[in-house]
């Protein structure tokens, strides 16, 4: 009897912290200051930061694996050149060597800037644990927004959140 309560009260306390952890919220909470790093583009010249403050950030980190990263790749394309001299758009790839990161980009035509996250320690810092994962940084260096995933829509939610933190930057 006692092995049978204490069995069904430890399946309840679990049951009840998974449940707790598929509400959280993916990343780094909206307010929370933005990990400072430094990358470096595929071409060599490093990305810090903290030199793109005064605008706000579109991050998009990915793999060249990644069937969703390749689906959302196009709309972050699209950003890139809509939101040019608006916003910095950056796509950080986690864990991929620079030959196949560079063989894909042009064999797909994309010309947004790569940044190499080789051991994956900037995708750690913010809290990404599935990709793609979408973080816009306000132009205080805050986090502003955060979406895991990419599916029908989720380009409006990303431009419209976007066009949010741009219109905060001006006020």
């Amino acid at each position: 009897m006692k092995h049978t309560l204490f069995l069904g009260l430890t399946l309840a306390v679990a049951l009840f912290g998974g449940a707790l952890a598929l509400q959280r919220e993916p990343g780094l909470p909206p307010g929370t200051e933005a990990p400072a790093f430094e990358l470096n583009t595929l071409d060599g010249k490093t990305v810090s930061l903290a030199e793109l403050k005064g605008k706000p950030v579109f991050i998009d980190f990915w793999a060249t694996w990644c069937g969703p990263c390749r689906r959302a790749l196009p709309h972050t394309q699209q950003f890139a050149r809509k939101y040019k001299g608006k916003a910095h758009i950056l796509t950080i790839n986690i864990r991929e060597d620079a030959k196949t990161v560079r063989k894909y980009l042009k064999r797909h035509g994309y010309s947004f800037t790569v940044l190499m996250d080789p051991d994956g320690a900037v995708a750690e810092q913010y809290g990404v644990e599935g990709i793609p994962h979408f973080v816009i940084i306000d132009a205080q260096g805050k986090i502003f927004f955060n979406q895991v995933g990419f599916g029908s829509g989720i380009e409006k939610v990303l431009e419209e959140k976007l066009n949010e933190a741009i219109a905060k930057a001006k006020k």
